[in-house]
């Protein structure tokens, strides 16, 4: 049985509750990007990728034994597009910005219902909760002449943790 105590209920009173968003996380070009947790229909292994010869930055690769759109997240948000290899493949040189990783996690996002879009990420995704009052809308001038694109805020730097810009799934796919 708890004890009553002012003090102890003054003090989780004074503990304000924010509501939090949770985040799925990942990292390109040693920048962090998020997606809503909510738009994420699974992460996975990515297998194969094909059909895009011409490098636009959108291919095909099998899902549940049907054909699943793979947009190129690097091509959409910086404009570059990534050389997207198989997982047993090694890269030997590593610049900073490499937009040549291996790449090796799929995450499946659902847009809308029945309808799934794959972006291939090179580093392991980790879900995160985030104040909702920490995300901030980008500048204007960043959004006309920033070299990053399909963001739809950034969070302020919080302690110990790099800036998170938060991707805007529909412009995204």
């Amino acid at each position: 049985m708890a004890i009553y105590s002012p003090l102890r209920s003054r003090r989780l009173a004074a503990q304000q509750t924010e509501a939090t968003q949770r985040l799925i996380t990942f990292k390109l070009c040693q920048e962090t990007f998020a997606v809503k947790l909510a738009s994420v229909h699974k992460v996975t292994t990515l297998d194969r990728l094909y059909g895009d010869p011409s490098g636009t930055g959108v291919s095909l690769t099998t899902y549940q034994n049907r054909e699943l759109v793979v947009i190129d997240v690097g091509h959409r948000i910086f404009g570059k597009t990534q050389q997207l290899v198989p997982p047993h493949a090694k890269s030997l040189d590593a610049p900073e910005c490499n937009l040549n990783p291996i790449v090796r996690f799929l995450l499946i996002l659902q847009p809308e219902p029945n309808r799934l879009v794959g972006l291939p990420i090179d580093s392991p995704p980790s879900i995160q909760s985030i104040q909702i009052s920490a995300f901030q809308p980008l500048p204007d001038i960043y959004r006309q002449h920033g070299n990053i694109h399909c963001v739809s805020s950034l969070s302020i730097e919080l302690r110990d943790r790099p800036s998170i810009f938060l991707l805007d799934v529909d412009s995204l796919v």
